[in-house]
């Protein structure tokens, strides 16, 4: 169904509708306006006198009495964070053994450095003289470092040998460790 086209008569009722209603809006905005300045007026503004404690009296007194009649309400306790519930008593438990004699102290454990985190990340071959030299990449420690045979790592370990499917490593007392690709 297509909606029929508006007169020029129509678009002026419309538009005059619509001036008469926002002058009406206007004209109580305004006078609720002024009815307002007329109350503010009679109000005086700024600070108050010093001497006018006398007129707060009466309501002092009031509150007072009120609060002395009326005990503090008390919150219930809740899922109100700021509410706390009264302390409750901590559990005893009683031993039903005799407490064993005082024993000396465990004696402390020698300290002993965790072991060293080796880890091998790949191996790469090169040239050198027409001969093939492999050289590992080893995670020493959170450290990449590039060995071939014979080179040091961290806390006194080297590198024994070098081998493309994996690398031997040793400590300072000559134990042996094999690290192979993942």
């Amino acid at each position: 169904m297509m909606p029929k086209a508006m007169t020029s008569q129509t678009v002026l009722l419309i538009g005059a509708l619509s001036v008469a209603a926002g002058w009406l809006v206007g004209t109580s905005t305004l006078s609720n306006q002024n009815r307002q300045d007329a109350a503010t007026a009679r109000q005086p503004s700024g600070p108050r006198p010093l001497g006018s404690a006398a007129n707060v009296a009466p309501f002092t007194r009031q509150l007072r009495e009120r609060l002395d009649t009326q005990p503090p309400r008390t919150p219930s306790v809740g899922r109100n964070p700021f509410v706390f519930s009264t302390r409750r008593p901590a559990m005893v438990i009683r031993q039903t053994e005799e407490p064993m004699a005082a024993s000396a102290p465990p004696l402390p454990m020698p300290f002993t450095p965790p072991p060293p985190q080796f880890k091998l990340s790949g191996i790469a071959s090169s040239q050198e003289g027409g001969a093939t030299v492999l050289t590992a990449m080893v995670n020493d420690n959170g450290t990449l470092a590039l060995v071939k045979a014979g080179d040091k790592l961290s806390n006194g370990f080297s590198v024994v040998s070098v081998a493309d499917s994996g690398i031997v490593i040793a400590d300072a007392a000559g134990v042996t460790q094999t690290l192979r690709l993942p």
